[in-house]
């Protein structure tokens, strides 16, 4: 079960094309929609995506090292033509839209920026002092991070057919690092390792998956810089999301039991989704007793 009302909406994007709205998840599938036709125009190493890829200087494409600063930044853009690639944007577009949808447009955009950039940054520092070599271009690893921050805030949401999502993602972080590890891979293992830790430690200073109290919480001034008109909730979410987004009230009744307690605490920070069948049915069992006192 997912926990917004359906996949792709956005209550707060950043235009319309027509009745079209477009978010930034919806923004950043385009774009690599768009990518995938410049690809097999211009071939792999074309003359446009060869400036764009994350590479280390031995492939004499040019590199971040060698004064191309710009690749930070631009190499989730190539995106190879192919059927994976369909499905990488289709679960990107699912998930992203569910992050975007409890971020904010904002938070989330900085939050891309985060797992484009602080991986980039660190790989081409160990480049810089260890020699590795490699390169990593396409959208791939900043899904991997979109997956594990929804993983993180939405650990019991259900994947077909019946899977955990925290099991998806740890199974696909998992083949990754082996596939790396087994490949000597050392450029892509490092990115890998620190899109898990942007995307962990990223929902985490956002006030999410507070279950997760093993990650630290860092603190980040001023909402990630946004302005006080964009952090003020959307219509939508002032006039509230369903009961998904429910927040609990503690009743006032002695005779609450601590374990009623923890799970109205439960909902109140991550909503009647993260609660598992057991405790829906204790919760209505607790309602249920309250009406008949009252």
């Amino acid at each position: 079960m997912y926990p917004s009302r359906r996949f792709g909406y956005s209550d707060d994007p950043w235009f319309r094309i027509g009745t079209f709205p477009v978010s930034t998840t919806v923004f950043v599938v385009g774009l690599g929609v768009v990518s995938m036709f410049i690809w097999g125009i211009e071939g792999r190493f074309g003359p446009l995506f060869r400036e764009l890829v994350l590479v280390s200087e031995n492939y004499q494409l040019g590199s971040v090292v060698e004064g191309d600063i710009w690749r930070l930044v631009t190499w989730p853009i190539p995106n190879e033509p192919h059927f994976w690639t369909i499905v990488l944007f289709a679960i990107f577009y699912m998930l992203g839209s569910q992050i975007e949808s409890l971020l904010g447009r904002w938070r989330f955009a900085f939050f891309l920026a985060a797992l484009t950039l602080i991986p980039a940054v660190i790989v081409t520092a160990v480049e810089a002092v260890a020699g590795v070599n490699g390169y990593v271009a396409g959208l791939r690893m900043v899904e991997v991070g979109v997956l594990v921050a929804f993983a993180a805030q939405y650990a019991q949401a259900r994947f077909w057919p019946g899977i955990p999502g925290w099991v998806i993602a740890v199974v696909i972080v998992g083949l990754d690092a082996i596939q790396a590890l087994g490949n000597r891979n050392w450029f892509a293992l490092i990115v890998l390792a620190c899109t898990v830790a942007v995307a962990l430690l990223g929902i985490r200073a956002f006030g999410y998956a507070t279950n997760l109290t093993w990650i630290p919480k860092l603190s980040l001034a001023s909402s990630s810089g946004q302005s006080s008109a964009s952090t003020r909730p959307s219509r939508s979410r002032r006039r509230g999301r369903g009961r998904d987004h429910l927040r609990a009230v503690r009743p006032r009744d002695e005779s609450v039991t601590p374990e009623t307690d923890a799970l109205l605490d439960q909902v109140a920070s991550q909503g009647l989704d993260s609660l598992s069948r057991k405790q829906r049915k204790q919760l209505e069992a607790h309602a249920r007793r309250l009406r008949r006192r009252r």
